[in-house]
């Protein structure tokens, strides 16, 4: 019988075909041992966490284990926002802050009202709305005989979910987003010992939060971090009201909470003040809720600094109000005012289909992992990682990433497991969840894909990345 040699052919192209297919498979399937050894010594499961790590351009991971599990990825969700916001509005993109006038401007007295109309600027610390106030009277304003009007109409505040994760709503990442956001509405409470007891501080001082001192001095050791003092906040119209209680030992020393007690529009009115009078201005009024109206002056327009350098600051410090703004100005930029979260979430995922991009089971919620719902793969997380490691804003992006071990929310992990400045993670951290994500270069000069989701109830509060430290130190061992 004569043999056709096409059937040979046919056949050595299978058993290729079948060898590509089982060493794909394998890479999926076979946790290395020293990491299986690893999860066990730290009793995870190996359930619990996703894994995936491949060479840029490569088909076939190098380590590929329940990369299509959903899992919460935390604060590694905002690699998705900053990536598509990147792509869409470009590393140079500025928000901007207008200032109206309602009424006359005559020897350096408005008579009227001052109109801020919020752009969601996410990153108008209180240096700058300082250059803000000394740009307006630069320009000749210096007296305001009326009320200072806060527009913050650009996003939908009723569509933001306010709800916490902890029941500590007070807490600077807790902060919701806003279209009017100064400074995170974020206040330093300093208590510190003095010659006649204690005394409470406020940084900055500003008007509408009075703050009254119940803290009882008490001799002995300190109890924890906070010295056993406790806060207690009451909000109203045009005010709050805090309450700084408990026990405090002099041992304790100076003790700081960082806290956001003051609804946004009266912090924004209150640091007003405060600033306006300190360079000598005056406002009569006091602050409401408003829109300028067609005729009323622009009198400045306040940029802010680069989409770029926003990017920086979200990604290293995994600012969530800031990443929540952003996907907020995706919104509005594709949809008008007031943009609402949601509308967000469906501009990146029409940028996802556009770049070929699927990522499986996502949920996004607010942009900033900061939600019990949100959902990625580690495969997802990957593919994403790859697309911006050859997009045209890959310098920015990577720029914007922690350097493990010398920065950012990074710096006390993974040192002295990779060289400096080759090693560029953004964590994510819940109760219950540990996440990396990000790129590793070897001394071989290649470019690792390293993600790793754990999703685990021995993941406590403390910052703990033992786990993901020995996957990277695997990972540098087999190069």
């Amino acid at each position: 019988m004569k043999k056709h040699p096409m059937i040979f052919r046919a056949a050595a192209l299978l058993v290729c075909l079948v060898s590509v297919l089982a060493t794909s498979n394998a890479a999926q399937a076979i946790l290395p041992d020293r990491l299986a050894k690893l999860l066990n010594e730290k009793g995870i499961p190996p359930s619990s966490i996703s894994i995936l790590i491949k060479e840029a351009g490569a088909s076939i991971p190098l380590v590929s284990h329940l990369a299509d599990r959903p899992r919460n990825p935390a604060s590694t969700m905002k690699l998705l926002t900053t990536i598509a916001a990147l792509d869409l509005l470009g590393p140079s993109y500025q928000w901007k802050t207008k200032i109206y006038l309602t009424g006359t401007l005559k020897a350096g007295t408005l008579k009227g009202d001052l109109v801020f109309k919020g752009s969601g600027d996410p990153w108008f610390v209180i240096e700058r709305f300082w250059k803000l106030l000394k740009n307006l009277q630069a320009q000749g304003l210096k007296h305001i005989d009326g009320d200072l009007v806060i527009d913050d109409h650009l996003f939908d505040q009723s569509a933001i979910d306010t709800h916490t994760l902890d029941g500590k709503p007070y807490r600077a990442y807790n902060t919701s987003p806003s279209a009017a956001l100064i400074n995170y509405s974020y206040t330093k409470i300093i208590v510190r010992s003095a010659h006649n007891g204690l005394t409470v501080l406020t940084e900055p001082p500003i008007s509408t939060l009075q703050i009254k001192n119940k803290v009882r001095v008490l001799a002995g050791a300190c109890n924890g971090r906070n010295g056993g003092i406790t806060l207690a906040v009451t909000a109203h119209s045009n005010r709050t009201e805090v309450t700084v209680g408990g026990q405090y030992p002099p041992t304790c020393g100076e003790v700081i909470l960082k806290r956001s007690v003051l609804p946004h529009n009266q912090y924004i009115y209150g640091l007003f003040r405060y600033l306006w009078e300190e360079m000598g201005g005056s406002l009569t009024g006091t602050f409401r809720k408003g829109t300028a109206a067609p005729g009323d002056t622009e009198f400045l327009s306040f940029p802010s600094v680069p989409l770029g350098q926003i990017v920086t600051y979200i990604n290293k410090f995994s600012n969530n109000v800031m990443s929540r703004n952003l996907l907020l100005t995706l919104a509005a930029e594709h949809n008008g005012a007031p943009a609402k979260p949601e509308q967000g979430v469906a501009v990146v995922q029409r940028w996802l289909n556009t770049q070929g991009l699927k990522l499986e089971a996502l949920n996004m919620v607010n942009g900033a992992g900061l939600a019990r719902q949100a959902r990625l793969t580690a495969r997802g997380l990957a593919d994403l990682l790859e697309h911006a490691y050859y997009s045209d804003f890959a310098s920015e992006f990577r720029a914007s990433l922690p350097l493990a071990g010398f920065d950012g929310t990074a710096w006390r992990h993974f040192r002295g497991l990779a060289p400096k400045g080759r090693l560029q993670l953004k964590t994510g951290q819940l109760k219950q969840v540990r996440a990396i994500a990000g790129f590793a270069e070897t001394p071989d000069n290649k470019t690792w894909i390293v993600v790793i989701l754990q999703n685990h109830s021995s993941t406590k509060l403390t910052p703990d990345y033992s786990v993901h430290e020995g996957v990277i130190d695997w990972l540098y061992s087999q190069h």
